[in-house]
């Protein structure tokens, strides 16, 4: 009698268990099949996005081995580099794929969908997302959503559904190539922040799986990556620099930190920010291009696509 009501009950929990993984099962196919049915970038319809991922997403859409250099990273990554001054005056095709607040995790899946489709030549990381004041308990969880939205694009996307199925139109993109010009003038008046010291901050756990994950990427896709910091008084110090350097030189990669640059390139924070520092405008765009361009075409094998 014992053993027969063990057996039933054992049999029971067996039965909510199947039922408990069936569910799950049902649910992850589910959710898969969504995700391509309604995923814009295999629709090829980028302005179905979220305002933060349009730059992204569009980048994900050009013809394929189009682009020659990338630019990664958060909001400094959005507006240092002008890719229609790259175009228009050396004929450098290069493509802006930042978000504001992007996480380095999601700087590495996005440069993994955009490699498989391109071989850039350089792949230009602005360094914030390396050193972004921050707690590990925060950079697990935005890790987690970027990595589940990755496998699960319906989860992303799902409320861009009306203009994916055309009940609304798509927003429309007005930036060139990921770069859309901020001509706001907000003046910096406040401290030097770039202070000599030989500290430097640590970079947390997450950030340094996933910087060695691009570093590693860049190298089995044979793609040069060059590390650059925007100017920023907010975001920026010497001790972070120090941090920057020192994973540079030990990986090889070349580092240029504006925020030492500063009188090279006639940076002015009363005119060159559009927001009291943090970052700079289109002012402060126009000079670091011009160094940019340059240090592009002295430094790697670029051709101008304007010939063609």
């Amino acid at each position: 009698m014992q053993d027969s009501k063990k057996t039933e009950k054992t049999n029971s929990n067996l039965k909510y268990w199947l039922e408990i993984s069936g569910f799950i099962i049902v649910l992850l196919v589910s959710l898969k099949v969504l995700s391509y049915a309604m995923d814009p970038i295999r629709l090829n319809m980028p302005g179905a996005v979220a305002d933060k991922d349009m730059y992204v997403a569009s980048a994900l859409t050009e013809k394929e081995n189009s682009i020659d250099v990338i630019m990664a990273g958060d909001s400094e990554a959005m507006i240092f580099m002008s890719s229609k001054i790259l175009w228009d005056e050396a004929g450098i095709n290069s493509y802006g794929c930042s978000q504001p607040a992007q996480r380095i995790c999601e700087t590495y899946l996005f440069l993994e969908d955009i490699l498989e489709k391109q071989k850039p030549e350089v792949v230009v990381l602005e360094t914030n997302v390396l050193t972004h004041d921050t707690t590990i308990k925060l950079e697990a969880l935005m890790t987690t959503n970027a990595l589940i939205d990755d496998q699960l694009p319906i989860l992303r996307y799902h409320s861009q559904w009306r203009m994916m199925w055309g009940l609304n139109p798509e927003r429309e993109y007005t930036a060139f190539r990921g770069f859309d010009p901020r001509t706001d003038i907000a003046p910096y008046s406040g401290e030097e922040y770039m202070f000599p010291t030989e500290e430097k901050v640590q970079f947390n756990q997450i950030t340094q799986i996933y910087i060695d994950k691009i570093v590693a990427l860049c190298k089995e896709k044979d793609v040069k990556l060059l590390f650059v910091s925007s100017p920023s008084a907010k975001s920026m110090n010497y001790q972070k620099h120090n941090a920057i350097q020192a994973y540079a030189d030990e990986h090889d990669i070349p580092y240029l930190d504006f925020n030492l640059m500063r009188d090279e390139i006639g940076l002015d924070w009363s005119t060159d920010t559009m927001d009291g520092g943090d970052h700079i405008n289109y002012n402060g765009t126009v000079k670091i291009t011009n160094y940019m361009m340059k240090y592009l075409k002295e430094n790697y094998d670029l051709k101008d696509w304007r010939e063609e």
